[in-house]
């Protein structure tokens, strides 16, 4: 596969030296130096053992999607770890089955390094900077590469209408290119795009499966609530608990036997926000000390860990903390996925694509206080609104399901053949 003159060009000039390496290990600041050094390919984790699917999604917002495709994927098949890259200023933290690091810099030294240590097995790239250099090595290396359209931004065409040669050579790099309309499909032929290699498939979008949950506890603590009207408040932080206090006491003069399940971002608050719930007035238990949920019980703290898919099939509305006090969000597929109406705080900028895809559809309520989140709930004690909102959030976390099945078959596909009989 050879290379366009453009691209040649660009790649004699991707050599420098490690000098900023260095001036950077002299500075105090330690995510600095490790930000500094993953850019210059050393990386910060070892490779993991057993097939590795590299996933370079650009922005960090832009890597929902994709984490959501390798939780599939994990399913199938158990083995498979994950590297994703990034290339904005910050990243999150890695997981048991991902690694994630800064993308290295467009420089060839750098970029040895990084495949040489990661050494994956298969590449999907969702960002719509094609950074050549990394582009071609990785394809220099027998590394199957795939373009999946994760709804991000187009390439910018003042930066490639100069360089068609180029990007044309670049995307020949990839096997299959999954665009998400006739639009963007058009844009990437424009580009150089081969059409025989080109698949209108709709978006990769965010959303999850079904979080799992222990039947015998979902049977049992179904028992206990015996019928009882309830609401969840997941993810919240310490200093939005008078505000969901607040509202569920105005929501009781309404329904007195409203169960309240809070669920705690950090379950180590247990005690504190059980302290706080009896100090209000409330009867109140605790998930971690076995306490039933009996029928005086006004506030359940369940501070556990790995329990969400239980409380989000327990509770047909909830509320989404770290967005009403605490900034950032939490992911509202989980609780999408599992038939509970939506409702949240403006402080969501973690998730703002997916929270505005919900919002699009009628799927969630946005509240700014604790009044509006009393008014809320009571309002979706009506069944047929809570129902209603469910259904559209169900849907909403449906579409791009194609697209993610279509990107399974490719790479378990791709893996099994390169794994040979």
């Amino acid at each position: 596969m050879g290379n366009s003159l453009s691209l040649a060009l660009y790649l004699a000039t991707r050599v420098r030296g490690d000098r900023a390496l260095r001036r950077s290990l002299a500075e105090n600041d330690e995510d600095a130096k490790t930000q500094r050094k993953e850019r210059l390919g050393y990386a910060s984790a070892p490779r993991p053992d057993g097939p590795l699917i590299w996933i370079h999604s650009g922005q960090d917002r832009h890597a929902l999607a994709a984490r959501e495709l390798a939780q599939r994927l994990r399913t199938e098949r158990p083995d498979l770890q994950f590297l994703l890259t990034t290339i904005a200023n910050k990243r999150k933290d890695s997981e048991a089955y991902m690694s994630v690091q800064f993308a290295p810099d467009e420089n060839r030294a750098a970029i040895r390094r990084f495949l040489d240590h990661w050494r994956p097995d298969l590449a999907l790239w969702t960002e719509p900077d094609l950074r050549p250099a990394l582009i071609s090595a990785a394809a220099d290396h027998a590394i199957p590469l795939f373009l999946i359209d994760a709804h991000t931004a187009r390439p910018d065409p003042n930066t490639w209408r100069w360089f068609r040669a180029m990007s044309s050579t670049l995307l020949e790099r990839f096997q299959t290119v999954m665009t998400g309309d006739a639009d963007s499909a058009a844009h990437l032929q424009r580009l150089g795009a081969d059409p025989k290699r080109l698949e209108v498939t709709g978006f990769l979008e965010e959303g999850t499966a079904a979080l799992p949950c222990n039947a015998a506890d979902r049977d049992a603590l179904g028992g206990e609530i015996a019928g009882r009207p309830v609401w969840l408040a997941s993810g919240i932080a310490a200093d939005e608990m008078d505000a969901v206090l607040t509202a569920h006491r105005q929501t009781l003069r309404r329904s007195h036997r409203l169960l309240l399940i809070i669920a705690p971002r950090d379950p180590d608050l247990g005690p504190a926000l059980l302290n706080i719930a009896k100090d209000q007035g409330f009867t109140a238990s605790l998930r971690s000390e076995a306490d039933d949920v009996g029928s005086d019980i006004q506030v359940y703290i369940a501070n556990t860990t790995g329990e969400m898919g239980l409380w989000y099939r327990l509770a047909p509305i909830t509320f989404l903390g770290h967005s009403l006090e605490a900034s950032g969000g939490i992911n509202p597929f989980e609780a999408a996925a599992l038939g509970s109406a939506i409702i949240h705080g403006p402080n969501v900028r973690y998730f703002r694509r997916g929270f505005g895809r919900l919002a699009a559809a009628g799927a969630t309520r946005l509240v700014r206080n604790a009044k509006e989140l009393g008014d809320a709930v009571e309002m979706l004690l009506s069944p047929d609104i809570a129902a209603k909102m469910a259904h559209e959030a169900w849907r909403v976390c449906s579409t791009g399901a194609e697209v993610t099945d279509r990107a399974m078959d490719l790479i378990l596909t791709t893996l099994d053949e390169r794994a040979g009989p």
